[in-house]
């Protein structure tokens, strides 16, 4: 008799979920965070022109990106021509050799355009390259 009552008393063993919820909710966080972090975000909204040859490149030194409005951004900083002409001047002092990428939204104009290559090439720097995106990517 004594078997069976002890058999009755004994505890199930239970599984706490509820800490391993909290657990996985806490890593899933952790780890979303950390993507986000590794995410380059140039903080101008572009909608780059599309190429049917476009290749993927090195991370550029500098890139320079007009929105539609036609303003210039270096390092999520809106600047002028001039402004971009002394940085760039600065930037090849340092360094000798400088590539640049001018990320241009599509509907910019092809004078703007003009005009800041004209303002990089003015600052010394031959390797220039524009930045488009595949179809459909």
């Amino acid at each position: 008799m004594r078997r069976r009552r002890d058999h009755l008393e004994r505890e199930r063993p239970r599984l706490e979920i509820v800490p391993m919820i909290d657990i996985m909710m806490f890593l899933l966080v952790f780890f979303v965070m950390i993507v986000l972090k590794m995410i380059p975000d140039s903080g101008v909204a572009l909608k780059l022109p599309g190429a049917q040859t476009a290749k993927e490149m090195k991370p550029a030194q500098v890139v320079v990106m007009i929105d539609a409005a036609g303003k210039l951004h270096v390092k999520n900083q809106m600047v002028t021509l001039a402004g971009l002409q002394t940085y760039l001047g600065q930037v090849v002092a340092a360094k000798r050799k400088v590539d640049v990428v001018i990320a241009g939204d599509k509907d910019i104009r092809y004078q703007r355009l003009m005009q800041v290559m004209d303002t990089v090439r003015k600052s010394g720097i031959v390797n220039v390259g524009l930045a488009t995106k595949r179809p459909g990517g």
